[in-house]
């Protein structure tokens, strides 16, 4: 749960300090333009500064193009697997404690109930203790912050308030 909370943090910094290196890009060093100039054109050595800057600015665009769509499908893999989460959460902790009930009213099949009393008392015992209030906050706002849709900021909110319910209930 750290890993996932780090590395989204570390790719949102550097796209941030790609997007100011890119308007700043006259500030760099001209080791860095060049280098990062060499990427787009080459024979970068034999430009001038002010074409250099030019393909070093173009670089740090791309750079920060390819960081924002990473960051897009971060946010998408966080939605499915939260998205996931809650049916599986879901079905164990309502379905499996009464079978009879099932889905839509229909009793579920002795073959699906699988888990027993004792597993589900495991599951709902330890959901809180790995599925913190800090990391629900942090996966909401990356959603959120990460998400031109409020669509779908609100979908993520919505199955994260799910999920809680579900460990509290």
């Amino acid at each position: 749960k750290a890993v996932v909370s780090t590395q989204s943090t570390g790719h949102s910094d550097a796209y941030s300090q790609l997007i100011h290196k890119a308007m700043h890009v006259n500030q760099l060093s001209t080791e860095e333009q060049r280098e990062l100039a060499s990427c787009v054109a080459p024979d970068a050595d034999k430009c001038s500064a002010v074409q250099r800057a030019k393909y070093a600015e173009l670089r740090l665009e791309q750079l920060a193009e390819t960081k924002d769509r990473q960051l897009a499908l971060y946010t998408q893999l966080i939605e499915n697997l939260i998205y996931l989460l809650w049916r599986h959460v879901q079905y164990y902790t309502v379905y499996c404690k009464d079978p009879t009930e099932g889905i839509g009213g229909e009793p579920l099949p002795k073959k699906l109930l699988s888990a027993n009393n004792d597993y589900i008392k495991n599951l709902t015992r330890e959901l809180p203790l790995h599925l913190t209030d800090p990391l629900l906050k942090k996966v909401v706002d990356f959603c959120s912050n990460k998400t031109s849709s409020s669509m779908t900021s609100s979908f993520t909110s919505a199955l994260v308030r799910r999920v809680r319910k579900l460990m509290t209930a």
